[in-house]
């Protein structure tokens, strides 16, 4: 993250802003796709180094097995078992 190195430069304070404000902007919602055992979560917010959480939203969710196995610029995929039940996750993104 970008430091403010001239207070009176009002460029470069809305950037830190900017920037400061995207790490509050980190969160979304997806479901596992059905019968297949990934799903791709695309989200313009991750990089390549950002980290990922998910925390189960549904009961199903719970029991899949879930887990990360990528991550890029602008999307990471999630390996799970294959089922037919609807299982919903939220994420958080740390490292916009």
């Amino acid at each position: 993250m970008e430091i403010v190195h001239n207070h009176t430069d009002s460029r470069q304070i809305q950037r830190v802003l900017n920037q400061v404000v995207r790490q509050f902007d980190n969160t979304g919602s997806f479901s596992l796709a059905n019968t297949v055992t990934t799903t791709t979560v695309s989200d313009p917010k991750i990089a390549s180094t950002s980290t990922v959480f998910l925390q189960p939203r549904t009961a199903a969710a719970v029991t899949s097995n879930a887990y990360i196995s990528a991550i890029t610029a602008g999307s990471f995929v999630v390996t799970h078992a294959s089922a037919t039940t609807a299982r919903t996750f939220d994420y958080v993104v740390f490292g916009v």
